[in-house]
């Protein structure tokens, strides 16, 4: 896949997503992602980024301050 910012080559990496809510903060371990060699652009494809959502979505009403957790582990 080429980056659609510099046009440069992706390569496969996992990478860790945060996310910043109105009370909370959510971490997720270890997403699959495409990063770009060239200027570091990542990029998730709309499967990962679904089961992202959907984690994030779940913790969100059972957390109050911050979340830790491999997407692995929780990706539905």
């Amino acid at each position: 896949m080429d980056c659609f910012r510099c046009m440069g080559k992706t390569q496969p990496v996992e990478k860790t997503h945060t996310v910043t809510l109105d009370n909370s903060v959510i971490i997720v371990k270890r997403v699959p992602s495409w990063v770009c060699r060239q200027c570091g652009e990542v990029y998730f494809t709309d499967d990962v980024m679904q089961n992202v959502e959907t984690i994030i979505d779940k913790l969100e009403s059972l957390i109050k301050e911050v979340a830790i957790v491999e997407y692995t582990a929780h990706a539905a």
